[in-house]
């Protein structure tokens, strides 16, 4: 599995993606939406708080931003 749930401090469940997609992500230009765990094509790395196409969430995060986050596994 390429993506698992944790809970934000919030309390909201949130998702976040393995380190694996993480670096995929990153080669390929991509970003990940924490809210609802949906893959987003165009971002930059250092991308935070976009709006997901998907959900409509802003919550889409670049590969680099969420490396330095600690938000993978």
């Amino acid at each position: 599995m390429d993506i698992k749930p944790y809970t934000a401090k919030n309390g909201a469940q949130q998702f976040k993606p393995s380190a694996t997609l993480l670096q995929e992500l990153d080669d390929d230009g991509m970003g990940f939406c924490l809210a609802c765990g949906e893959t987003a094509e165009g971002v930059e790395p250092d991308a935070h708080r976009y709006t997901c196409k998907c959900c409509g969430a802003p919550k889409v995060y670049g590969a680099a931003e969420l490396a330095l986050m600690g938000l993978y596994f």
